[in-house]
């Protein structure tokens, strides 16, 4: 029997305390059956607190169908109690379309179920995105029904569904429904340069860059049909473009699709320290059954379950410090997904690529496959790949500790440099541990996470002019972000107001004890618009991985030259309309 709690509606803090206590005791005896009606779940958790306290956050999410509540859910599984949160709309006949438009809001997993006062929950569409939840959830316990685990607000992938958006422009077309929305952002740093780097004298020691890019958002679904176009139009400021180095100091801005399949994007205008193109970020086709699920196109996958390092996820994960999350780039594949009775899932992919001649190859593509399931109270992921030539194979698992999730994800991986051709099998490896918990009247999130990759150094030679095959042709298809072997990083965010939160990031190199820390504030100016400012700072000696790295000597002077360290600034403004 699936029961219900009542609806927490935020109030004073003493009241809502209160009224938080009694829901607590009211949802763990199970107090209320609703009749029969459909249901969009957004999430399934262990933890009735975490429950509850996704169930505000979806509060403030503004959908384009009418919500009439938004319930907990109890419900019963192998002996193990989930709690989940529904959203009932107005009208029963208008239950699918929120589902979609909880999808386009940040709830990518929802799913629609019906609850019966004599049943449990029947899933009638359970397919999940690879994707985060929206920066609003915290990250919570044994998320039953989620391909993917929980998250820290920083770093964070949310593909666009960050803060609460307006209402999407719908239209009718002569079937179906469309979907048109829009993302401007701005983004802005500057980065203090030692006196010793090798760029400091051509940028007067400060390196500067920014962009503004508008995003154009199309869906249009149809009966199992979906269709789905990303454009961006970008502007690129960066004083480095005169230098040859890449812009944005670790951002994520895609500016060309020479190894894709398809060549979607377009140069406009090239300067000394500019740049403006517009590209095709998505385009994709999906179609969908109740066990089925099929992507052809351009689309973006995330595998894993790593919080800052990726070790499972070689499909253009984010850098570690990586700022603009919103949106992570796209691949152009094929993706197959089905559904079992018994709530697992598989999934096989193939990405296609081009070679350095420009020639489609399967030498340079990736051909995967994963399998999703559960274990008692352990949930499991299982990974066989050829990338770029290369086997791949991956085990990843997370189970629920008390109120925190312990996770794991470990590959193996035969080599990585193609040019190396080096066959020895390689060890990628996380260990990480996440909790959110209420303290005063505030969410407050913690993680810790340790790395180990095989295919790193344990010392860094000095200068630094050459690196091993496997760690370069990583670093350079942007599937690693750091030289070394271990690394350990902590950190978290604390909710000051609800609409302020700190964010806090330090990654630990256990080789040569420096670390790269990262300070953010997020502020939602607006329903539709937030901000975010920060600082990314090094500690650690001459020689260490975070300070300057020296990469040779001057031949006049004989004085040495470094690569890296120095303080970082930014500002990033996003608004959604």
């Amino acid at each position: 029997m699936v029961k219900f709690s009542k609806t927490v509606r935020l109030l004073p803090d003493p009241m809502q305390r209160t009224l938080h206590c009694a829901l607590l005791l009211l949802a763990a005896v199970g107090i209320g059956v609703v009749r029969a009606e459909p249901v969009v779940v957004i999430g399934s958790f262990g933890s009735l607190e975490n429950a509850m306290t996704a169930q505000q956050a979806a509060m403030g999410i503004p959908l384009d169908v009418e919500v009439r509540d938004v319930q907990l859910m109890r419900d019963q599984r192998d002996g193990r109690t989930l709690y989940r949160v529904g959203l009932i709309a107005m009208e029963a006949s208008d239950a699918k379309a929120l589902r979609q438009s909880a999808r386009q809001n940040g709830f990518s997993g929802a799913w629609l179920a019906t609850v019966d006062s004599e049943m449990p929950l029947l899933a009638e569409d359970p397919f999940q995105a690879t994707q985060t939840p929206p920066e609003s959830m915290p990250a919570v316990a044994d998320r039953q029904q989620s391909k993917t685990p929980a998250k820290p607000l920083l770093p964070l992938y949310r593909d666009g569904m960050n803060t609460p958006k307006p209402a999407k422009r719908k239209r009718r077309w002569t079937s179906g429904d469309t979907s048109l929305t829009f993302r401007l952002k701005g983004f802005a740093s500057s980065t203090d340069l030692p006196v010793t780097d090798l760029s400091h004298s051509a940028l007067d020691g400060r390196r500067e860059d920014g962009a503004l890019d508008l995003r154009t958002m199309l869906q249009h679904d149809v009966g199992a049909w979906s269709f789905e176009v990303a454009h961006t139009a970008l502007i690129q400021y960066d004083k480095s473009l005169s230098l040859g180095l890449a812009g944005t100091s670790g951002e994520q801005i895609v500016v060309s699709d020479d190894r894709r399949w398809v060549n979607l994007t377009d140069p406009l205008n090239d300067g000394r320290r500019h740049r403006t193109l517009h590209r095709l970020d998505r385009l994709n086709v999906q179609w969908r059954s109740d066990k089925w699920a099929v992507t052809v196109g351009r689309q973006a996958v995330s595998w894993g379950s790593g919080i800052v390092f990726q070790p499972l996820d070689p499909f253009n994960p984010f850098a570690p410090t990586a700022v603009d999350r919103d949106y992570k780039a796209g691949d152009d594949l094929v993706l197959v997904e089905r559904l079992f009775d018994n709530g697992h899932d598989a999934q096989l992919l193939h990405v296609f690529r081009r070679n350095t001649q420009g020639s489609l190859s399967g030498e340079v593509a990736s051909t995967a496959a994963k399998w999703h399931g559960y274990a008692g109270s352990v949930e499991f992921e299982l990974i066989a790949a050829q990338h770029y030539d290369t086997e791949f194979f991956g085990v990843s698992g997370r189970i629920p500790v008390g109120p925190a999730v312990l996770r794991s994800d470990i590959a193996m991986r035969r080599g990585i440099s193609q040019i190396g051709a080096n066959d020895d099998w390689g060890l990628l490896g996380i260990v990480n541990i996440d909790v959110a918990f209420p303290w005063r009247g505030r969410t407050v999130y913690a993680y810790a996470e340790y790395l180990h990759n095989d295919f790193g150094l344990t010392e860094l030679p000095s200068p630094l002019v050459s690196l091993p095959a496997d760690l370069q042709a990583g670093l350079l298809r942007g599937e690693f972000f750091n030289l070394m072997r271990d690394y350990l990083a902590v950190g978290g965010s604390f909710e000051w107001h609800p609409l302020l939160t700190q964010q806090l990031t330090v990654i630990g190199n256990l080789h040569d004890n420096s670390s790269l820390v990262q300070v953010q504030f997020a502020y939602d100016v607006s329903q539709n618009q937030n901000m975010q400012l920060g600082w990314i700072g090094a500690t650690g000696g001459s020689g260490d991985e975070f300070a300057p790295i020296s990469v040779g000597l001057m031949p006049t002077t004989g004085d040495i030259v470094t690569q890296g360290g120095g303080d970082r600034v930014y500002l990033r403004w996003a608004g959604y309309f």
